[in-house]
């Protein structure tokens, strides 16, 4: 198969997992990983990382992957042209019983390409649960994208996981998807829009959405500028949905303490939602005070925080004590970057030495190492 940079295998019980990394592989290399699944009832997972396979060996390959033989599970392909062979991976979909995680990461995919690949993910015999298209989709065609994609979660039930995040598609091509979302038929468990141009409107979509949804528990929505508008949306969403939403993700920089009433209003009304993550946000201790009233009540069940470089001082470590106090759900806490001072560690230390305090993961990383000690000395 020619010199390469390198390559791997790996054995977990009686699964087979390939690797195969700037192994300068060419189109006949295709040839002859295809012959390898006529014979081999092992390999399940194979993972491509900038290879020159192009469109002539994936075709080669996909002749191997409708093989009575072949099981496998998992292919993932990263930083590859690929265009045309979208069509034998579709055949490929509709007839492989075994494949169900297709990736493609840093692999630019005209519309075309995915148009017909989608047809394959709409076939009834499809059993792929698991799609992503990370930063795989050129600008001009994410939206025309989205409508197909909409299409698919439509008519195939066995997707639970897309994942399209680092893609532009802007609130037009979210507005498209969420049309797909809703329907009944979509059983999308997690869904990651990070990174994907969206604003506030889109949080309009997405409220929608999570209200009729009954399936989705993970939403990633991270490095987006919704603002403290598209939270309240997202939020209002949330307080009526009909689904099991655990884990809410919110990364970004556009947020307020404004973002946080309605946050604490989802905490103490959705049993569910057991992990809330808040990146780079200018919430102040006021936002922490308004969350902290939210973990406080009874149907509060959160059990990750994490607050990194969210502009809180040690002011706001009382409220969080308070918190602690009368919830013995939250085992993990972030307070990462904030200039909570040797004060602030002082009065949160206080609070972990209640018996009442079930906390277990404390995380504090900030440039002065005293904060490490500090948090060493309560334990």
């Amino acid at each position: 198969m020619g010199p390469y940079s390198h390559s791997s295998l790996h054995l977990h019980d009686a699964s087979v997992f390939c690797r195969l990394i700037f192994c300068r592989l060419t189109a006949s290399c295709g040839r002859d990983l295809s012959l390898v699944f006529e014979t081999n009832q092992h390999l399940t997972d194979l993972e491509f990382v900038k290879n020159t396979l192009e469109d002539s060996g994936m075709k080669l390959l996909c002749e191997g992957l409708k093989q009575l033989n072949c099981v496998l599970q998992t292919l993932r392909l990263y930083r590859r042209l690929i265009s045309s062979s979208c069509g034998a991976l579709a055949a490929i979909l509709s007839t492989n019983q075994w494949l169900t995680e297709l990736e493609f990461s840093e692999t630019k995919l005209e519309a075309s390409a995915l148009k017909l690949l989608c047809e394959g993910l709409k076939d009834t015999n499809c059993k792929l649960q698991k799609l992503k298209l990370c930063a795989s989709l050129l600008p001009e065609g994410s939206e025309a994208v989205c409508r197909y994609l909409a299409c698919v979660l439509i008519c195939n039930p066995h997707l639970t996981e897309l994942d399209p995040s680092e893609n532009p598609l802007g609130d037009i091509g979210v507005k498209y998807l969420c049309v797909g979302l809703r329907h009944s038929n979509c059983k999308v468990e997690k869904l990651d829009l990070s990174t994907c141009h969206l604003t506030d409107a889109s949080c309009v979509e997405l409220s929608s959405f999570l209200q009729v949804s009954q399936a989705l528990k993970e939403l990633f929505v991270f490095a987006n500028v919704l603002g403290d508008t598209g939270v309240q949306h997202l939020c209002e969403g949330l307080q009526h949905t009909k689904g099991i939403i655990e884990n809410l993700v919110l990364s970004e920089y556009s947020l307020s303490a404004a973002c946080c009433e309605p946050l604490a209003q989802v905490l103490s009304s959705t049993r569910s939602l057991t992990r809330l993550i808040l990146i780079n946000n200018k919430i102040e201790d006021m936002g922490l005070k308004l969350l902290c009233e939210g973990l406080k009540q009874p149907d509060c069940h959160l059990k990750d925080l994490v607050l990194w470089t969210c502009h809180l001082s040690g002011a706001c470590c009382q409220d969080l004590c308070n918190a602690l106090y009368t919830k013995e759900h939250l085992r993990d806490l972030d307070f990462s970057d904030n200039a909570l001072g040797d004060e602030g560690m002082q009065v949160l230390c206080e609070g972990l030495k209640r018996p009442c305090c079930k906390l277990q993961t404390l995380w504090y990383v900030h440039r002065d190492s005293v904060y490490w000690a500090s948090i060493l000395d309560c334990m």
